[in-house]
């Protein structure tokens, strides 16, 4: 499906960000003694607080057919594979696995939400540039704890 308009646009930015909430709080509740615990719960919160900033630029889409297929593009451009597929690439099994999971994720997020700055003019091009901008902080900072994470293996 073709995002046609902003408010689509926003609409399927606000279901990424959801569907990396749901696969994150779930892993916190499976993976609570792990390696990761600690870790997840902080990626966990900077999503949660990537929805709560989308929502209030008014991610809505309009009829519920329109919502039903963005929803569908939203879970196969985020999180493509769930809980499972990070499972089965070792996300949890370190630190450094998770932070390059999460890292990869953001890459992908940042290249959506370019695209979708690119394909917009006025607002709601400055809205996608500045959440695109927004998540390569968050790709930097977890590229950063990537490597400390490694360094303090090293040493």
């Amino acid at each position: 499906m073709e995002v046609r308009s902003a408010g689509e646009a926003l609409f399927m930015a606000c279901q990424m960000e959801r569907r990396a909430i749901q696969m994150y709080e779930r892993a916190q509740l499976l993976f609570s003694d792990g390696p990761c615990s600690r870790e997840i719960g902080k990626i966990l919160q900077d999503e949660r607080e990537h929805l709560s900033r989308f929502e209030q630029m008014g991610g809505r889409a309009e009829g519920f057919a329109a919502r039903q297929l963005l929803s569908a593009r939203a879970s196969r451009t985020l999180f493509s594979g769930g809980l499972m597929e990070a499972h089965r690439k070792g996300a949890f099994n370190s630190p450094e696995n998770l932070y390059g999971y999460a890292a990869q994720q953001e890459a992908e997020a940042i290249q959506c939400y370019g695209e979708f700055a690119q394909k917009f003019t006025g607002d709601v091009a400055e809205a996608f540039a500045a959440i695109a901008t927004e998540e390569e902080g968050h790709h930097a900072r977890l590229c950063a704890l990537l490597e400390n994470q490694k360094d303090s293996e090293e040493s």
